[in-house]
């Protein structure tokens, strides 16, 4: 098996991130396909941004860099038409996002893109691109009806998208067992919070399987037959224990966010099945 190259967030090492410009170079690069975030406005329109709010470090109006305000301007209170305002291809000098990705290319100009016109794109390209998109909330701070309501959405936009084409991931169990409930046939991917940076590496694998365990576990109580399809996981936390367990519960691997070769090649030697970084370029490259 060939382990999948997904440009996370479009690339965000190469490009500014969560663009339609970032996602369409990436997959001229020779990208397998995508992975991005999704937020919901006030108007109930879902957008590709990764943060509930506009950050200062990369977002600009008329020109000039947005405050950093307290309150911040959060996606959920703003209309679409609003956010067509500010423009998230530049990083702000001397932060950290601009230390973090020394080698990304701005651009001027682009705007936070619609989830509909990632997915009119992605029709455009001969070989459909794989999408990896990941709803997302804000744990205990997000009610269940929200929760309910950005995944009604979401599942009306994704319907007439082949089920081979597309892995919906969250942090959030109440998303994912809705979406099984309106989507019976589309993948899922339980993303799991990173434990490796936390624990000893032996007391880690024990977390980790209970972890893997413990989906299985919810998804029984969800329905019976368990709607999952992949382990989402930080790629410290995997190891050879760990995904032979994920793979003997019948789980796919995805590795989040893989950004030096040593660490890409451990991966692929260990057969996973998707791969999330922000640099393709060295992906591509380790995997040939």
């Amino acid at each position: 098996m060939k382990t999948r190259i997904i440009a996370h967030r479009g690339g965000a090492s190469l490009w500014p991130e969560n663009t339609l410009m970032a996602f369409d170079q990436a997959l001229r690069l020779g990208c397998d396909g995508l992975e991005l975030d999704l937020q919901l406005t006030n108007d109930d329109m879902l957008v590709v941004h990764h943060d509930a709010d506009l950050r200062a470090d990369s977002t600009r109006r008329n020109g000039e860099w947005i405050p950093e305000t307290s309150p911040p301007l959060r996606l959920e209170d703003m209309i679409y038409r609003e956010l067509t305002d500010f423009e998230v291809g530049v990083c702000r000098e001397n932060t950290d996002i601009y230390e973090k990705h020394p080698n990304r290319t701005n651009f001027q100009g682009l705007s936070i893109p619609k989830f509909s016109e990632v997915l009119e794109m992605n029709a455009t390209y001969e070989k459909t691109p794989f999408l990896m998109a990941e709803i997302k909330t804000e744990g205990s701070a997000t009610s269940n009806a929200a929760c309910k309501h950005r995944t009604d959405i979401y599942a009306r936009q994704i319907g007439d998208v082949k089920p081979e084409n597309i892995v919906t991931l969250c942090f959030d169990w109440r998303c994912l067992t809705h979406l099984a409930s309106l989507l019976p046939d589309t993948p899922l991917g339980f993303t799991t919070q990173p434990v490796s940076r936390m624990e000893n590496p032996g007391k880690a694998t024990s977390l980790i399987k209970h972890q893997i365990e413990q989906m299985n576990e919810l998804a029984a109580k969800s329905g019976g037959k368990s709607p999952l399809n992949a382990w989402n996981a930080w790629h410290g936390d995997i190891n050879a224990e760990t995904a032979a367990f994920a793979h003997d519960q019948g789980l796919a691997i995805y590795a989040w966010t893989v950004n030096t070769a040593d660490d890409m090649q451990r991966l692929f030697d260990l057969g996973i099945h998707s791969l999330m970084t922000d640099r393709p370029d060295i992906a591509l490259k380790t995997r040939s």
